[in-house]
C-alpha cells in the first residue's frame, strides 16, 4: 500500500481509544430506522439465512469517518447514490442505502506487493458493516478474517468459508468479534438456487445465488467456441516485488483455503439493481446445473442494471471467454464492469489490457450488449464509480431481459 494511505490509516487507528485496527469494536453502536438507540453485538455466531434478524444501521465514529474520508474520499456514503471502489481481483468497497460493505476481501499480495494502493489495514479502518464472499479461495477471502475481526463486519458465506475466516481471525483471538451469515455449504443448495435475506432493517433483501465456479470443461465445448490464450503483463510483478518475509508466509498459508461453494449477490436500491460475482462457470444449456443458473440470472427482482463479473477462468484455453459472456447474456445488464482480470498473480493474472479487445468482441456478439465500463489496473484501483439510483434510466428495462417482457 502507498505511504500516504498507510500513514492515514495508522493515524486513524491511533486516535481510537479501542482501535478498529487492533480488534476494538467501539463502532458497534447502531441506529435503527426510528432513530432509537440500539446495539448489535457480534459474538462469533453462525446464523442460517432463515434465522437472521435484520440489523440496524451502524453509527459512524469520528475516527472511522476520518479513515473513510481519507481512503475513499469525502461523502463515501451519500443519499441516493451507490458507489463502488475496486481494490483488486474481485474485491470492492460498496456504499448504498446508508451502508458500507465489501464484496470479497483480499489485498493482492504474493510475488508482488503494493500494486494496489490500499491494503487490509486501510480496509479494516473504514469499518465495513458486512463482507459478502463469493467463494473461499485465497484471492477472494484471505483477508476476511483480519478485516472482520477488526470491524465486526458480518461475514456472508458458506459454512466452509466461515470456518476459514474464523480460523484466520483466531490467530489474533478475534474469532468471536464478528458473526457469520451462512448461505449454505459447498454443495447445498444446488446451483441455480436463489435465496434471499434482509441483512439490514432499512434495505431491501439481498438475493444470493449458488452458481458454478470456473473450470476447464472440454465436455462443454461447443461449435463456435474460440480458445483464448492471453499475453500476460509481467511488469507489475517486476516493479512491485514483495520483499516482506512475513507477507510471504501469510500468503503461502492461504493457498489451500477451501472454495466453499460459489455465490453471486444481487442488491436492489429503489429502481437500481446491482449483481456481483467473482467467478464464471461453464453454464451451458446442455448441462442441467448450467441451465438452472442461466434461468436464475434473469430472475432477480428488478433484473440487473449494473453487473460486476469475473471474466477470467480456467475454461479460457478451451472455450475462450464464452463462460463469462454467458453470464452477461443471461443477466442482461445495462452496464457491465469486469473483474478478476488484473495482474494479481504471475501469468494467471494477465492484466486488464490483455483481455480488453477479446472481451469487447464477446460483448459485440450479443443481441443487446451492455455498456462496458472496462476497469483497468492499476489506474482504476480505488477510482470510484457513482450511480444515482433516482436516474430514470434504471426504471427502463434492458431489452431482452425478463423485465422487458413484463
Amino acid at each position: 500500500m502507498t505511504l500516504p494511505l498507510r500513514f492515514a490509516a495508522a493515524l486513524a487507528c491511533a486516535t481510537l481509544a479501542l482501535s478498529a485496527c487492533d480488534g476494538g469494536r467501539n463502532n458497534q453502536q447502531l441506529t435503527p430506522r426510528d432513530g432509537a438507540a440500539a446495539r448489535y453485538t457480534p459474538s462469533g455466531q453462525r446464523v442460517p439465512l432463515q434465522d437472521w434478524q435484520p440489523i440496524p444501521r451502524r453509527a459512524v465514529s469520528p475516527e472511522t469517518q476520518l479513515a473513510r474520508d481519507t481512503i475513499l474520499g469525502p461523502n463515501a456514503i451519500e443519499d441516493g447514490k451507490v458507489k463502488l471502489w475496486w481494490f483488486g481481483v474481485s474485491s470492492f468497497v460498496i456504499s448504498g442505502g446508508g451502508h458500507l460493505w465489501l464484496m470479497d476481501a483480499w489485498e493482492p499480495i504474493g510475488l508482488q506487493a503494493d500494486y494496489v494502493p490500499v491494503g487490509r489495514e486501510e480496509i479494516a479502518a473504514i469499518q465495513p458493516e458486512a463482507i459478502f464472499i463469493g467463494h473461499g479461495h485465497f484471492d477472494h477471502a484471505a483477508d476476511a478474517g483480519y478485516i472482520a475481526g477488526r470491524s465486526g463486519a458480518v461475514v456472508v458465506g458458506s459454512e466452509e468459508i466461515c470456518t476459514s475466516v474464523q480460523a484466520d481471525a483466531a490467530q489474533d483471538d478475534l474469532q468471536n468479534a464478528f458473526d457469520c451469515l451462512i448461505t449454505g455449504t459447498a454443495t447445498l443448495p444446488a446451483p441455480g438456487t436463489t435465496q434471499t435475506v434482509e441483512l439490514w432493517n432499512d434495505m431491501a433483501a439481498v438475493s444470493i445465488l449458488q452458481h458454478i465456479h470456473s473450470a476447464a470443461s472440454p465436455q462443454t465445448y461447443e461449435l463456435g467456441d474460440t480458445p483464448f490464450i492471453h499475453v500476460p503483463n509481467l511488469l507489475p510483478y517486476l516493479g512491485y516485488l514483495n520483499s516482506s518475509p512475513e507477507e510471504w508466509l501469510r500468503f503461502l498459508s492461504t493457498l489451500t483455503l477451501e472454495q466453499g461453494g460459489t455465490w453471486a449477490y444481487h442488491f436492489k436500491l429503489g429502481d437500481f439493481t446491482l449483481l456481483w460475482h467473482d467467478s464464471t462457470g461453464p453454464i451451458v444449456a446442455s448441462d442441467p446445473d448450467g441451465a438452472a443458473v442461466q434461468a436464475a440470472l434473469d430472475s432477480f427482482p428488478g433484473c440487473v442494471d449494473v453487473q460486476l463479473g469475473a471474466i477470467v477462468g480456467f475454461d479460457q484455453p478451451i472455450s475462450g471467454l464464452r463462460d463469462p459472456r454467458l453470464y452477461v447474456e443471461h443477466a442482461h445488464p445495462r452496464v457491465f464492469l469486469p473483474n478478476h482480470h488484473d495482474a494479481w498473480a504471475p501469468v494467471v493474472g494477465g492484466g486488464a489490457a490483455a483481455y480488453k479487445s477479446e472481451w469487447q468482441r464477446e460483448m459485440d456478439s450479443l443481441e443487446n450488449p451492455p455498456l462496458v465500463d472496462y476497469l483497468t489496473d492499476p489506474v482504476d484501483y480505488m477510482a470510484p464509480r457513482v450511480y444515482d439510483i433516482k436516474d430514470p434510466i434504471w426504471a427502463e428495462p434492458m431489452p431482452g431481459s425478463r423485465c422487458a417482457g413484463e
